[in-house]
């Protein structure tokens, strides 16, 4: 199964909101505040994970093209192999890379 991040983003960030409309009156703003840190350093803590991912999907990329010109698709078989190096690259590929949607999210929310 493929992981997007904009499918671990999103619910994350829905429960997140669910979390701060879940504060009662009496709460105050301290406990809003306190709500709103945890979301921050999670948030955080997703980006510089998916940072690490994309990096991660750049490396394999290289590591399959080098596999590829010493001879990795040569042997019994090649045809396998040139399947595997392809589904590799395309699981990289959008690892590595936000979505067009996101992209597009992005500029539109600007102010």
């Amino acid at each position: 199964m493929q992981i997007r991040p904009r499918d671990t983003v999103v619910p994350i960030l829905a429960l997140g909101f669910l979390a701060l409309g879940a504060v009662s009156q009496g709460d105050g703003d301290s406990a809003l505040a306190l709500r709103v840190q945890v979301l921050e350093a999670r948030v955080q803590e997703m980006r510089g994970t998916m940072d690490a991912q994309q990096k991660a999907a750049s490396a394999l990329l290289s590591s399959l093209d080098a596999a590829q010109e010493a001879g990795f698709t040569a042997g019994i078989n090649p045809k396998s192999r040139e399947i595997l190096l392809q589904a590799w690259r395309a699981q990289a590929k959008a690892v590595g890379s936000p979505t067009k949607k996101k992209e597009e999210g992005k500029k539109g929310s600007r102010r």
